[in-house]
């Protein structure tokens, strides 16, 4: 099957690229379009897909177009620019959207690949660059069944897909889970510090952690990141975190939410981003935590 499919991919940022290594490891010819040429050229080298010039010439010949940039404006104007990729898209083929846009902008994406003659699937992923490298990222997919098993070989190729309901809800899913994501990693962040405060160091807490109810993959993963957010290499910069929250506040006030602690979580992230952090890993918001506390000495010292 992998022989036989053609796949596009419009955005090679970190997430994009690991994806794009794990469908080449697969068989599937891919070509790949990057806002930055550099970019896509030196994916290309390493992965064996073709870089190309527009999202136009990404289309070109392709079953299934991928998209995974900044946010919906992206997309869309990705989508449907004089060069963009349904400018080169064939009838039938089917663009999945595997960016962070929220359900409204899902739901325009798809209305513009209809009138085009394409598929439409929002399809956001979970999960860290590794597990993107591994093939074991969560796919939460939005759109009707049929369109979805029709690039569902692909697809699996990411990972597990999760049909979580018609088009917009693949989007929907993914704001919820990146609101819990960031409020949780907020969280931690804040823990760490005041724990480290009273005189337990964040290894120590981590292995607390480790063997109780609250330990995950999430945890097992960023680690390394949280217990030396200095040495951490950016995953996941604040500047998207905060662009993520914000989707999320959204769907809280669709939702009709007087109260909202995902809105908190947007407060103190832009907080951190006019202190400087925007480009720095999530995990510094440990950093940015014992920063606005001041120096502190541990209980008892």
């Amino acid at each position: 099957m992998s022989a036989a499919v053609r796949v596009g991919f419009c955005g090679i940022g970190r997430m994009g690229a690991e994806m794009v290594g794990a469908l080449t490891r697969q068989g599937f010819a891919v070509t790949i379009w990057n806002r930055t040429p550099e970019r896509a050229r030196e994916v290309a080298e390493r992965t064996g897909a073709v870089a190309v010039a527009t999202p136009a010439l990404a289309a070109e010949g392709a079953n299934v177009v991928f998209t995974m940039l900044t946010d919906g404006d992206a997309v869309l104007r990705t989508l449907s620019a004089d060069d963009g990729v349904l400018a080169g898209i064939a009838d039938g083929a089917v663009v999945v959207d595997c960016s962070t846009t929220g359900a409204q902008a899902a739901r325009e994406a798809a209305d513009r690949c209809a009138a085009a003659g394409a598929g439409f699937v929002d399809c956001p992923v979970s999960g860290s660059t590794l597990v993107a490298r591994e093939g074991k990222l969560g796919l939460m997919a939005g759109g009707d069944a049929a369109t979805i098993d029709r690039v569902r070989p692909v697809l699996d190729a990411l990972g597990t897909v999760v049909h979580v309901g018609p088009t917009g809800a693949g989007a929907a899913a993914k704001v919820a889970v990146n609101a819990l994501l960031h409020t949780f990693s907020t969280a931690l962040a804040e823990c760490l510090v005041t724990a480290r405060a009273a005189g337990v160091q964040a290894a120590s807490l981590f292995d607390v952690l480790a063997v109780g109810v609250l330990w995950n993959r999430f945890l097992d993963y960023k680690r390394p990141a949280f217990t030396d957010p200095e040495g951490a290499a950016v995953a996941f910069d604040l500047r998207t975190a905060t662009k993520d929250l914000g989707l999320a506040v959204t769907a809280a006030d669709d939702a009709g939410l007087t109260q909202s602690v995902v809105r908190r979580a947007l407060e103190l992230h832009r907080q951190a981003l006019d202190d400087g952090f925007g480009d720095r890993d999530i995990a510094a918001m440990t950093t940015w935590f014992a920063a606005a506390a001041g120096p502190t000495e541990p209980e008892g010292n």
